[in-house]
């Protein structure tokens, strides 16, 4: 009898301590609800983003050190800096030190180079970019509204699209506005199109520009940046194509006495990357760079106009004159070229499409 009791008694035991383990609601014992991690869904914040890491980018540009596309250029790299609380870093390499254009365009289709700082033209010798040559053809754009109006438009847009499909490249946007170019010389003062005639002129390296001046019967002389200084010096080339602010920042006024304000040409300065580069990075570093690019452009705005007077007015205390060119002559020397560019230079149709855009 006691040993019947007795078994009776442990089996109430046993089945009192299987009902206080039963978990009719599909939860974890209490215990070991207590000892686990907290999870974000329960502290009801949402998962910490992982930190990024500090990295270095590299910038190239073909201008000049010393001349305002310089200024652009580290100010960007600031910027990048600042916006990224010092955990994005940007090399600036001017003067043509990492190559050519081409050589540029190159290297971060390669994932070698990481940002490329130049005007739209000089994609045109690129895949998919003949058509960018058109942005050279002189008094193409009204002003600088007309000019706008082509970088907002849908037909830029379907046009950087190609080159960057093609080449491994990333469309980042305007850094920069620049002053419209013109013509400084170092011996013989222009004042209509006939007196560019046999000058040997120096250009970067486009072909649209090699065309032009072609066109207005001068002699068009590919130099870089960089070789730019000595080859005026020299001889080696007679006159230069650019702005005021460049011009005078490459201190030319110490070398030639002649600058004409043709304003025939509307360039920015934009900012092209790496495809692979650009991919590689987080959401947040592709935020800051774009944000970079924006606050660079705001700067650069505010410091343009003023920058232009400045410097204009250091050309003339140097000894420099400016001379009041013709501009109806080139306009008219560029109407009887623009017939020879249709079809060859950039898509026929394309003149006409950007120039409806002034309304």
């Amino acid at each position: 009898m006691k040993k019947t009791l007795a078994m009776v008694l442990c089996l109430s035991m046993m089945l009192s301590v299987l009902a206080g383990c039963g978990n009719s609601g599909g939860s974890a014992p209490a215990s070991s609800q207590s000892n686990a991690p907290a999870s974000s869904a329960a502290s009801g914040s949402a998962p910490e983003a992982p930190a990024e890491e500090a990295i270095t980018l590299k910038m190239g540009s073909t201008s000049p050190v010393g001349t305002f596309h310089e200024t652009i250029a580290n100010t960007f790299a600031q910027k990048v800096n600042e916006v990224s609380g010092g955990l994005i870093t940007v090399n600036v390499n001017m003067g043509g030190v990492l190559g050519n254009t081409l050589s540029h365009y190159s290297q971060m289709a390669q994932g070698d180079l990481d940002f490329f700082m130049a005007a739209l033209d000089t994609s045109s010798g690129l895949k998919e970019g003949g058509d960018m040559a058109v942005v050279l053809v002189p008094f193409l754009f009204d002003d600088e509204t007309h000019y706008n109006k082509f970088l907002e438009s849908d037909l830029l847009g379907g046009m950087v699209g190609k080159i960057e499909s093609a080449n491994g490249l990333k469309y980042l946007g305007a850094l920069s506005r620049q002053m419209p170019r013109g013509l400084s010389t170092t011996n013989t003062p222009v004042r209509s199109v006939a007196d560019v005639k046999n000058l040997k002129i120096r250009t970067p390296e486009a072909t649209a520009m090699t065309t032009i001046w072609s066109a207005w019967g001068a002699n068009p002389t590919i130099i870089s940046g960089g070789e730019m200084y000595s080859a005026l010096q020299s001889g080696l080339a007679d006159g230069q194509d650019n702005d005021v602010i460049n011009t005078s920042t490459s201190a030319l006024y110490e070398i030639q006495k002649y600058y004409m304000e043709l304003n025939y040409i509307y360039q920015n300065l934009f900012l092209w990357a790496s495809a692979k580069t650009f991919g590689e990075l987080s959401e947040q570093q592709q935020a800051w760079i774009n944000e970079a690019v924006a606050a660079t452009y705001a700067a650069m705005d505010q410091e343009l106009n003023s920058m232009y007077e400045t410097e204009k007015q250091k050309m003339i205390d140097n000894g420099m004159e400016f001379i009041d060119a013709d501009l109806d002559s080139f306009r008219e020397a560029t109407e009887a070229a623009v017939g020879e560019f249709e079809g060859t230079l950039y898509t026929a149709g394309l003149y006409d499409e950007i120039r409806a855009l002034a309304g």
